[in-house]
């Protein structure tokens, strides 16, 4: 069989001089004195807005959620905060990726890894190919919570262990993806066989089975992968600390739902032979806290009273104040670096107010976003039109946005039919017989002052287009539910993404719609074709035309408005005599910090 080097380059140089532009943090103290700190001890306490949704990384959407798991499981790759690259973490080293010319995956390709041979799970036993085939399989069953996360890794069709050495294996693939080495190894935590799975019934499946749509459909009444899945999905494994387990550094000790979730560093774990080698194996802080305050004004003061380590996403005005404050600077460093992130107002296609693309086009000319960064972020984030981070080489420069324009507004009202038949100052319109009133309601997570903020600034431009604007709080897993069920018209949203090259089916793609991340309903069949043909492109040149093509119809469309791509403003206590800020989510390496610089009375305890 006659194999080819597939050539993968989907890390970006450039973001190397941004990163060391950005992320530079603020001198220490020269005037002689030590700093007092009221928390001496081996720990870093960070602070979350809310709960995240799940412990358990194959069902968990949420962002903090991942945050939290980076620090109780491992994936075979993960991304190198400082250098903004993938880097090797269970794996030995990135994988070997050839194409198949001959043979039952000709046209397609395979990877190749090697899981370190010191890893190994609670238990002692060693980290294995067995358990990458249990977390794929486990994430492809069509029973267990993982919709979202199914898109990323369809691609690999089957595996192959070393009967030798079982830390050895391959996955085979029927066709080429471009994203092969970090969607193998970076999409998915490995999650231990043997804890989650005793009966080992996922073993009586195999993971090319799940390329066969037919098949899947059958496996959805196979009374083993139901009873699996009911298991797996169950309230135990997504929180309760006994039934969590990991190959990280960490463990969780107590979730108090609504106040902090506690973790604990393992004591002789595997990974500390290996510190320095890579970023994943510096493990610092004996605890990490993850303190819940979803009341942004109440966080701003624990922070002031030292009562948190760290902190991210910061409001842009109380960050500013920050700023000004001489006590904070004494104890806190302050960044700024670009976050590969935007935020959005999704809106629902398939509600009969907002079907028609020019109503759509009229919130986008009502919402203000110039007077948004200006005066709610403080100039601390910059405008986006699309669905790419501004920085990536295919974001396409050529979209403009939506200019503020109110009579631009009513005239393409005006052109969709809606009018205001009954001079109630909204609009309204027959549609299939029944009349709507262009009432919307806005939805976004309770605690985030930013998104409301953005929600009252358009309720008072949409009333000079005759629409009516509800601007409502939800708790953020209520939210996250709500919109997963598309139950919104409009809702103010943010996705993170990584500094690699973009996968679109999960958001973007008409599959992705039950279960995926499509809250809004966007597509049709031109659409997942090119989302489609990007999967399969190698060539990065092709593979960028048809970035910039897919951006252009998603504007076309409008089922998103692009708001802004925020600075991350952070926060970091200076007890750790190496704090930095990355551009990489989350900002910073909590499981890093290092307690204890010269001249200060924090010591290590």
């Amino acid at each position: 069989m006659q194999k080819n080097k597939i050539n993968l380059k989907i890390v970006f140089a450039f973001l190397l001089p941004l990163l060391i532009m950005s992320c530079t943090k603020d001198g220490k103290e020269t005037d002689g004195k030590a700093i007092e700190f009221k928390n001496t001890k081996n720990e870093v306490i960070i602070h979350e807005l809310s709960d995240p949704d799940k412990l358990n990384p194959i069902t968990s959407t949420s962002a903090n959620g991942t945050y939290i798991q980076n620090q109780i499981w491992l994936r075979l790759i993960d991304i190198d905060l400082k250098k903004a690259a993938m880097s090797p973490s269970l794996a030995v080293a990135l994988p070997t990726v050839t194409a198949v010319e001959e043979g039952e995956y000709a046209g397609g390709m395979k990877i190749e890894y090697e899981i370190r041979p010191e890893a190994k799970w609670d238990n002692g036993t060693d980290v294995t190919g067995h358990d990458v085939e249990f977390t794929i399989k486990t994430a492809m069953n069509p029973k267990v919570d993982a919709e979202h996360l199914r898109p990323y890794l369809e691609f690999l069709t089957d595996i192959e262990i070393d009967k030798d050495n079982p830390k050895k294996f391959i996955f085979w693939c029927k066709n080429k993806y471009f994203d092969a080495v970090f969607g193998s190894g970076g999409q998915a935590h490995i999650l231990p066989e043997y804890h989650y799975d005793p009966e080992k019934l996922m073993r009586k499946v195999d993971l090319s089975e799940f390329s066969d749509p037919k098949r899947v459909e059958e496996l959805r009444s196979d009374p083993d992968l139901m009873k699996f899945a009911q298991a797996f999905n169950s309230e135990k494994y997504q929180r309760e600390s006994e039934f969590i387990s990991g190959s990280g550094a960490y463990t969780l000790e107590k979730w108090t739902t609504q106040q902090r979730i506690t973790l604990v560093r393992k004591e002789n774990w595997w990974g500390d032979a290996l510190k320095g080698v890579q970023p994943v194996f510096d493990a610092e802080p004996k605890k990490l806290t993850y303190e819940i305050i979803n009341d942004q004004t109440t966080s701003i003061t624990a922070l002031k009273d030292q009562s948190l380590d760290v902190m991210r996403g910061i409001k842009a005005k109380d960050y500013t104040d920050l700023q000004k404050n001489d006590k904070v600077k004494k104890i806190y460093h302050l960044f700024e670096p670009m976050a590969f992130a935007y935020t959005y107002l999704g809106m629902n296609m398939k509600k009969a107010e907002l079907a028609d693309v020019r109503v759509r086009k009229a919130i986008g000319h009502l919402l203000d976003r110039e007077q948004i960064i200006e005066i709610v972020l403080y100039g601390l984030a910059d405008p986006t039109n699309g669905p790419f981070n501004p920085v990536k080489p295919y974001y396409n420069k050529s979209l403009t946005g939506f200019d503020f324009n109110v009579a631009k507004a009513n005239q393409l009202l005006d052109e969709a039919g809606w009018v205001d038949s009954d001079s109630d100052g909204i609009r309204d319109k027959m549609i299939e017989g029944k009349k709507h009133s262009l009432k919307l309601v806005y939805k976004y997570n309770s605690g985030n002052a930013t998104r409301e903020q953005i929600g009252l600034f358009l309720q008072e431009t949409a009333k000079q287009a005759g629409i009516a604007i509800e601007v409502v709080s939800r708790e953020w897993t209520v939210f996250i539910d709500e919109t997963k069920k598309h139950d919104f018209e409009i809702y103010c949203g943010g996705w993170v993404q990584d500094p690699i090259s973009d996968d679109p089916k999960q958001l973007w793609h008409t599959n992705s719609y039950n279960g995926g991340s499509n809250y809004v309903g966007f597509g049709n069949a031109k659409s997942d074709a090119l989302i489609e043909k990007i999967q399969e492109t190698i060539i990065e040149e092709d593979r960028y035309k048809m970035y910039m093509e897919l951006q252009q119809i998603i504007a076309d469309e409008t089922p998103y408005i692009f708001i802004y791509s925020p600075r991350n403003l952070i926060s970091i206590s200076k007890r750790f005599d190496n704090a930095e800020a990355y551009i990489a989510r989350p900002g910073y390496n909590e499981r890093s910090l290092r307690l204890g610089i010269s001249g200060n009375k924090a010591l290590a305890n």
